[in-house]
């Protein structure tokens, strides 16, 4: 994914790694999953504690590629785009289903 390895390794970069990657959280995006609800909502809200550049679209972009390759390697893969509930840094996210 192009831009999305370099944007790791810099500094909101890394600090939305913390959370993204956190196993606790990749265990509730697949719950979530499991619900029909899109993986992004269990960290939008934490998200938004790292101020006002996770709100712009391309840093949300990344964001979401990030959380389709932590999917991928859980052995998920993307079903259908959904809406997030309000309040969420995201207002729709992709729900991943197993992969078969």
């Amino acid at each position: 994914m192009f831009g999305l390895e370099s944007f790791k390794l810099g500094k909101l970069g890394q600090r939305i790694g913390a959370i993204i990657e956190d196993k606790n959280n990749v265990r509730d995006m697949i719950a979530l999953c499991r619900n029909g609800i899109p993986a992004v909502q269990a960290v939008g809200k934490t998200l938004l504690i790292l101020g006002p550049d996770v709100k712009k679209n391309a840093v949300k972009q990344k964001i979401g590629r990030w959380v389709r390759e932590i999917m991928s390697r859980e052995g998920w893969t993307p079903l259908r785009p959904r809406r997030v509930s309000p309040g969420n840094l995201f207002s729709t996210g992709m729900v991943y289903a197993p992969k078969k």
